[in-house]
């Protein structure tokens, strides 16, 4: 077992550290929402980033990135479709080509590995899948309300065993560790209904079936584009590593310890332009890690990283910084 991956193993058992596992990620490509399904250009492209992130910033872990493969397979259609015929809507099953070219895509990820370390693929939230397909988060209470709860419960089911496939197969064939998953409230409503219906319930079959393959569960609740979340929505969910928008939600890296006792917190950056691990300096951005350390004092549950992805023209050197820093200093009296 590599250094790397020891380090982290030890602080998923809860035991002391030389150095706090640092990790950071980006879209590799400059629209992750185009469709790569049977695109070997755009496949390679996704390999080619991974491979010079690889390369040039040698990762503590890492986050495998899905870019090209955030729609679900004409889940589009269903914009317009009746009950009946959302009801006779069936699985896309295990050898459909967009679950495994995901598959095949996280061997070639994983071939580009220069060390053993521990690797995580994106995986959405089937609700988020969803938002995709319909055009967002009023449309997906739209398609809610708009049909009848016996053909919204028939496509979250179906749905969410096909990502709960996909998830198993990325673990047990693709060789990752296990899933980055991402979810979040619906955004467009206070009504917690439609979350704890179908949204709760969906992800939960997918991060079960997750941990059933031998799976680490890493719960990103997405704070993109400043998404707020209910934070102890996600308290029960059954996850390993927990990541959220430290800056969105007002719920620091620490503080989340008492929403999220036994689990690995993950985060403790900002991830946009104007955050410190961007704009910073190295000296700011060694004092921020620190920080982060601090406020933890004896708990060694937590790794250093950003709410989420952070910008695609972001220096390496920032983030270099933040991992250099990542070492407990000595009390002094």
């Amino acid at each position: 077992m590599s250094e790397k991956r020891t380090r982290f193993q030890a602080v998923l058992d809860g035991e002391a550290v030389d150095r706090i596992p640092t990790g950071f990620w980006y879209h590799f490509f400059e629209d992750e929402l185009v469709e790569a399904t049977s695109q070997a250009d755009l496949i390679a492209d996704n390999v080619t980033g991974h491979q010079k992130f690889i390369l040039n910033f040698e990762p503590d872990f890492i986050k495998l990135m899905s870019d090209g493969y955030f729609h679900y397979p004409n889940a589009a259609n269903w914009r317009t479709s009746t009950d009946d015929e959302l009801l006779a809507v069936t699985s896309i099953g295990k050898d459909y080509v967009w679950l495994t070219e995901q598959v095949a895509l996280v061997k070639s990820q994983h071939a580009q590995f220069s060390e053993d370390i521990f690797s995580f693929y994106n995986i959405f939230a089937p609700a988020t899948y969803l938002k995709f397909a319909l055009g967002g988060d009023d449309q997906l209470v739209n398609f809610v309300n708009g049909h009848s709860k016996q053909a919204i419960q028939h496509i979250f089911d179906i749905v969410s065993q096909d990502i709960a496939d996909l998830a198993v197969a990325v673990i047990k064939q693709g060789s990752a560790d296990g899933i980055y998953y991402s979810t979040q409230n619906i955004q467009s409503t206070s009504d917690q209904t439609i979350f704890n219906q179908w949204v709760k319930p969906s992800d939960l079959t997918v991060l079960k079936a997750a941990k059933a393959a031998g799976g680490t569960n890493v719960l990103h609740i997405c704070g993109y584009e400043g998404a707020s979340n209910r934070l102890t929505d996600f308290s029960d969910y059954p996850a390993d590593i927990v990541n959220w928008a430290t800056a969105v939600e007002g719920v620091t890296l620490s503080q989340g310890r008492s929403i999220f006792p036994n689990q690995v917190l993950l985060g403790g950056f900002g991830n946009t332009t104007k955050d410190v691990l961007y704009q910073g300096t190295i000296d700011d951005i060694a004092a921020a890690t620190q920080a982060i350390i601090t406020a933890f004092g004896d708990d060694t549950r937590f790794l250093i990283g950003a709410d989420c992805t952070v910008p695609r023209d972001i220096d390496l050197k920032h983030l270099e910084a933040a991992r250099k820093a990542a070492v407990k200093q000595p009390i002094t009296v």
